[in-house]
Order: C-alpha cells, then structure tokens, then sequence
C-alpha cells in the first residue's frame, strides 16, 4: 500500500515541470491541425467527459469561450451522448476528453458527434485507443497513466493528479489556438496567453512545498467521523468537484459538492461541529460570496479551510485552515494550482486511515468499476 501513496505523491510534484515543457509543443501541433480549417465551421463547442475529465471541462469553460468568442459547454459524456448530441447545431467542434481512451460513455459521444457532422477531438494519451480513433482530430497529451506497472512488476493504481492536469493543458491550448484561427485573438493577446500559461506552471512550483507541508500536518485531523464538503464556483466548481472526487478515490468515504451560491441553499443544513467546509476562494466575482458563506459556515461551528491568494487577508481571517495560494494568477487559470490542496490532502489523509486507494485491494470491486466504465453497452 506504501507504494500507490508513494507514487502518486511523486505525480503531484512533477506536474509544474509537466506543464512547463509541454505547453509550445502542444500548442504548435494544435495550431497546424486547425491551420487549413474553414473558421466558419467553428461556432458552437463542447467539451465532453466522465470524472476528471468532466472536471477538466467544467475548469477550461470560461478560458475557452473567452479565448474563442465562442459559447462552449462543458457536458458529462451520457447527457451529450444519450440526450443532446441529436440536435447538435451545426458547425459544431467537440472535445472527447479522457486519459486512457477507453471510456465507454466519451467514445461514443464523440463517435456520435461526428456523425452529425461535427469536428470532434480526441484529448487523450495516445492515437491508438478507441477514443483517438473515433474522432477526427487527436490532441494527445504526455501523461502517465493512473493505470500503470513499476519496475517491480506490481501494478499500481492511483487517483488522477497528473492525468487531469493533462487534460486541462489540452483543452486550455486548444483553446489558444482556434482563437487565433477564428480571429478572435490576435497575436499580442495570444501572445499573453502563452506568457500566463508558462507563469502558471511556475505558480504551481511556488505552491507545492508549502501545501505539501501543511497537508502533513493537518491530515491526522480529518477523521472517519467527520463530513466534508467542498465548495467552489466558476472555474473552481471544477475545482470542489475533483476535490470531491480524490475523496470517493483515496479514502473510499462519502463527500458533498457545492456550487458556490447553493451551499447556502442546501448544504447549510447539515452543516455543524463535526463538518469540514472547503471554500475555494481565488480572486474573482465569487469572492464575495464565498467569504459570506465562510462566515455563515463558523456561526454553525463548522471547520473551515479556505484556499486563497496569500495576501487575502479576509479569507485568512474567515479561515480555521488557511492554504495560501501564490498571488497573480487569473481566475480562469487557478484550477492548475488551487487543486493541490486536494491531492496532497487526500493521500496524506489516506497514509494516515492506511486506507487503500479506490478500495481495490479488492479485487472483485475493481473489476466490476472496470466493467461499469470501459466495457459499458455503446448505442449504435
């Protein structure tokens, strides 16, 4: 069990070197595939996917339709597949987004789209799984699998760190490069772009040390008999969303997600002692809100731990936990680097329970979750 914790923490920290060396030659090859497309047939995009994927979606929305001009939506790969895809407007451009290129519901998604007539892409690690073969257009990002074998012959199984912080960068340089092609960004504001990308990468070195640190030492407080919840909003609601999910993945215990408004709506209601409230709260039109929710969720006792710039000295003050984030990154980019707090937090927590990852320490759970997702029933 050692083993998984040990290789995924080192998956989390190679991610800013991942980003750094990979963002001009993606964006390189993304420019020449869109270089001889009619820009006409780029209106109406989508994003498309199931778990991390999803989230990567949801994280590079507003990134995209600000880089394009264009509405695009992030979709979970059956609503598209089973309930949009067949009124599908035309010149339509749909992004498949999974890792490992063999999930069921994206696959056909994208194999769906295209016979509508849309431009699909395939974000995915390789040109020879079936999602790449389905679609049009391949964006293939270098990222390990969560699914892999070490040198020892022993097969590990981690939650997805690297694997989403690839499909992010996929999504998010695509997003540069249609832009251009469209006209929307001329090469002064693509330039800048490109700039914010590379600063990124260095704002998720400048924050692994210390939220690596403090994830050590606070893990031992989050015990089995506490509920947690995590909230977020723009962006971010990718953000509380994968947080949401390395909880399901590495300490198999239930989690709550909430948008950032709606908290007030639902999740106050159960909200006391034994709770633990995630606000992601970078700079941005949600700020507001979610300090007014922060402030609402310790009148009810509960612990609060807020992710935010470290010179915030309101959300610092609203905390119970405070992990400070490196000042000067956009909104739309946060989702780099605000998801290490889940990463880190959740294997050092799952080291601590010596909680195997993904309960598949038994086997017959995992063959059925690997059945459920990459052997489920395709509609013709």
């Amino acid at each position: 069990m050692d083993n998984e914790k040990t290789v995924m923490l080192r998956e989390i920290a190679l991610q800013p070197d991942f980003v750094r060396d990979n963002i001009d030659e993606m964006l390189t090859y993304m420019r020449s595939v869109v270089a001889d497309r009619d820009p006409g047939s780029l209106q109406h995009g989508f994003m498309i996917g199931c778990g991390d994927s999803y989230c990567a979606a949801i994280a590079v929305r507003q990134f995209m339709m600000k880089a394009t001009g264009r509405l695009v939506e992030a979709v979970e790969a059956l609503e598209f597949s089973r309930y949009l895809v067949e009124d599908l407007p035309a010149n339509s451009f749909v992004f498949g987004v999974s890792n490992s290129g063999t999930v069921s519901r994206t696959i056909e998604g994208v194999r769906l789209a295209r016979a509508k007539g849309a431009w699909t892409f395939a974000v995915t690690v390789s040109a020879e799984n079936k999602l790449a073969q389905a679609a049009e257009t391949l964006i293939r990002v270098n990222a390990t699998p969560n699914i892999k074998e070490l040198p020892n012959g022993t097969r590990v199984v981690t939650p997805g760190t690297v694997t989403y912080t690839a499909s992010m960068l996929g999504l998010y340089v695509a997003a540069i490069a249609i832009g251009e092609r469209i006209g929307h960004l001329d090469a002064a504001a693509s330039k800048v772009l490109v700039e914010e990308l590379h600063a990124t990468a260095e704002a998720m070195r400048a924050a692994d040390a210390s939220t690596a640190a403090l994830a050590r030492e606070i893990a031992a407080s989050f015990t089995p008999d506490r509920h947690t919840v995590f909230v977020g909003g723009g962006p971010n609601y990718a953000t509380a969303y994968f947080a949401m999910a390395k909880w399901f993945e590495s300490l198999t215990r239930p989690a709550h997600l909430s948008q950032l408004e709606e908290w007030a709506h639902e999740h106050y209601f159960m909200t006391r002692s034994n709770v633990d409230t995630f606000i992601i709260l970078p700079p941005g039109p949600g700020r507001i809100r979610g300090l007014e929710q922060a402030r609402a969720a310790r009148e009810m006792e509960s612990r609060v731990i807020i992710i935010a710039e470290e010179a915030d000295a309101e959300a610092r003050a609203a905390a119970d936990i405070f992990f400070a984030m490196p000042t000067g990154i956009r909104e739309v980019l946060t989702p780099f680097v605000y998801k290490l707090v889940f990463e880190y937090l959740s294997c050092e927590i799952s080291k601590v329970q010596n909680v195997a990852f993904l309960g598949f320490n038994d086997r017959r759970r995992q063959e059925v979750n690997f059945r459920q997702i990459f052997h489920s029933a395709e509609m013709a």
